[in-house]
């Protein structure tokens, strides 16, 4: 393959991978959000080179052009690399740090002449130094040098700012210096008067907010010196914010000849008058489908009525995260309310938009709410989803008069379980029954009598679905209506009568593929007799979770379950000892929500489960997933899990991961990588 096709046509390949954008690399992370991401392994982007000698000769100085260094060892085995192989050296373009990285920096610069680019951060890991970087520095000449946010001027840091301080002035090619400004005070004084002998400084860049830069219409010191630099062309902001206007940036600016030379007049220019196409003028209805297209991005939440695959919850956060989607809000500072009052088309087009999806999260949002719908009926037409974060007992009377008044409501969501009278939910089934897709969060109070079941058979177009009550049903009678919740997808159960279950079993369900149930000791045995081998993901607590329920489901792919204490993970590791094959079973998510003991016992239990799992019956398991921890190497790897046990399940292509899915790789000593080579061998 490598010689049929050109080096020219591979390196347009491979560049999309292996190139870094350049905003990445000149973004100013600070270090402790850096070390958080250390944690999320992903593979090596090096393994490109791995496929054939074409893809190591053209991927070779792609892979070396921007080198970013994120620990202590990469920047030893960088310096290794290079002085093994002197070429590589030539190849490296831009360099990114995240701290000092000790004497290793000083061999790597020293073997980095083309060096153009370089990132030098500020602050240091606990314990690093800058000692290899001050030796370094008088050996590179860049052109461009971004430096990170100041914070605390400590003692290695005080000795990196001393050395750059020289640097500056004697680096001939030095053209372009970013800076933060939202360091500490004063910080910004310490390079001003090198800046302003710089050779060849054509451009200053400051990563900042304006509106900050320049308070009450004056011109920082160090702008002041360092724009005495005859040679400076340019200043500008790392990104144009909407404070590039702001009345004291265009005060200070127009207050110095000097500064008006170096700033951007863009800037100052007012935007440009919206020329309306004449096509759309000639076309009132073109122009409608345009705008109500532009506006349904504006205003509606990303997921569709028909497409959007709902997750099996809503998070407690749902709604929550914008406050300008609560009503109240809506009515008087929400800013998407502000697109209505452009022009009356906007008005027209926008308002189904605005009301498709309704998230009410206090008492007051829902009595505006109703107040608005009586004001307005027609407003009801365009409410599709109702989540609801209020559950008292105002809110179920407005909730009555919210379904006189909507017509359509597809989704039905409660993020603070509200508690739904059995009439109210009989009423929302005969109104919405043929509309409603998903239910969940509510809990329905139980009727006073048994139910005829045929209530399930109103919910025809429903495929997530919540049910938490213990209303008992009639099963006297078969139930006649088998082809009720077709096209049920997710069914989650958190309190049921066993009449339920009956009932249930009675159904096709020819869509159902998820499960989760939370019940406790209700009898389930002859729902999962008929629907088990349609299950591929089940969630389960511990407490309902037994033998004959998971044989019962042979072909399930993810096994989700939750567990709150040390008897009920025992009885996890009984039922996976003792059941069946499951040739489909591809990942156990270990669920603590709800544990009562402490983080160490957690992880002790997490131990014990790994050394008595026999991965026998489970042939296609990839991963065992745990939420209740993070590996975030190096420092907060869990040293004492043994690497015997991750070794087993590694060889085994079976991954022990964290909460966020990040697989835990044991970091070897010299010697215990020597034995695991010759035990290999």
């Amino acid at each position: 393959m490598g010689r049929a096709i050109p080096d020219e046509i591979i390196h347009e390949i491979l560049s999309p991978a292996l190139s870094v954008p350049d905003d990445t690399f000149s973004a100013d992370i600070p270090v402790w959000k850096s070390r958080a991401c250390r944690g999320r392994r992903v593979e090596s982007s090096s393994a490109i080179l791995l496929v054939c000698k074409a893809w190591l000769r053209v991927a070779t100085p792609l892979l070396y052009h921007t080198v970013n260094l994120r620990s202590k060892s990469q920047a030893q085995a960088l310096s290794v690399a290079l002085r093994s192989n002197p070429d590589l050296g030539r190849l490296v373009k831009k360099l990114r740090l995240r701290s000092g990285y000790g004497i290793s920096m000083h061999k790597i610069l020293q073997r980095t002449q083309n060096l153009t680019d370089i990132f030098i951060p500020l602050e240091f890991d606990l314990g690093d130094n800058a000692r290899g970087l001050c030796r370094g520095f008088p050996l590179i000449d860049p052109v461009r040098v971004t430096i990170s946010y100041l914070f605390d001027m400590t003692s290695p840091v005080r000795t990196l700012v001393d050395v750059l301080v020289e640097c500056i002035p004697k680096w001939k090619k030095l053209a372009i210096f970013e800076m933060s400004y939202d360091s500490v005070e004063g910080a910004h004084d310490m390079f001003s008067s090198p800046l302003r002998v710089a050779p060849d400084l054509q451009t200053l860049v400051l990563s900042c907010n304006e509106k900050y830069l320049f308070k009450n219409g004056a011109i920082p010191q160090f702008i002041s010196t360092i724009i005495r630099n005859a040679s400076l062309q340019e200043i500008r902001p790392k990104t144009r914010s909407r404070n590039v206007l702001d009345p004291e940036f265009l005060q200070a600016v127009q207050g110095g000849v000097r500064l008006q030379e170096l700033v951007d007049p863009n800037l100052f220019d007012p935007t440009k008058a919206f020329v309306y196409p004449p096509q759309l003028a000639a076309n009132p209805t073109a122009a409608d489908d345009i705008w109500d297209r532009i506006l349904y991005f504006v205003f509606c939440e990303p997921e569709d009525d028909d497409d959007f695959d709902y997750e099996l919850e809503y998070s407690e956060e749902a709604g929550s995260d914008d406050d300008e989607w609560e009503y109240g809000h809506q009515i008087r500072t929400g800013k998407r309310w502000e697109f209505l009052r452009v022009c009356k088309q906007f008005l027209r087009l926008g308002t189904p938009h605005l009301y498709n999806t309704m998230c009410i999260q206090t008492c007051m949002a829902m009595r505006l709410f109703t107040e608005h719908l009586l004001q307005q009926p027609s407003l009801g037409a365009h409410v599709r989803r109702l989540i609801l974060s209020t559950h008292d007992e105002r809110t179920i009377h407005d909730l009555q008069t919210v379904f006189s008044q909507v017509s359509r409501l597809a989704v039905l969501s409660s993020t603070k379980t509200l508690i739904l009278p059995w009439h109210l939910f009989d009423e929302l089934s005969l109104r919405y029954g043929s509309h409603l897709k998903l239910f969940l969060g509510v809990t329905i109070t139980r009727c006073p009598h048994r139910v005829d079941p045929m209530i399930f058979r109103r919910l025809s177009k429903m495929r997530i679905f919540t049910w938490n009550s213990d209303t008992e049903f009639h099963t006297t009678v078969t139930f006649a209506a088998s082809n009720a919740l077709d096209g049920l997808k997710k069914l989650t159960v958190r309190q049921a009568h066993p009449s339920f279950f009956i009932i249930l079993s009675q159904m096709q369900l020819p869509s159902l593929n998820t499960v989760a149930l939370f019940t406790g000791s209700v009898d389930t045995r002859v729902f999962f007799q008929r629907h088990g081998e349609k299950i591929s993901d089940l969630f389960v607590g511990a407490s309902a979770f037994n033998l004959e329920m998971f044989n019962s489901c042979p072909n399930v792919k993810h096994l989700h379950v939750s567990i709150a204490s040390k008897h009920e993970q025992s009885f996890l590791e009984g039922v996976l000892s003792q059941c069946d094959t499951h040739c489909f079973l591809e990942r156990i998510v270990i669920d603590p929500e709800g544990f009562d003991g402490e983080h160490s016992e957690l992880f002790e239990l997490f131990q014990v489960f790994l050394a008595k799992f026999d991965r026998t019956p489970f042939p296609a398991l990839q991963e065992i997933r745990h939420l209740g921890f993070e590996w975030h190497p190096p420092a907060s790897i869990p040293r004492d899990l043994p690497v015997e046990l991750a070794e087993k399940f590694r060889a085994q292509n079976t991954h022990l991961s964290d909460a966020d899915g990040h697989w835990c790789r044991p970091v070897f000593a010299p010697e215990r990588r020597q034995q695991l080579e010759l035990s290999a061998s």
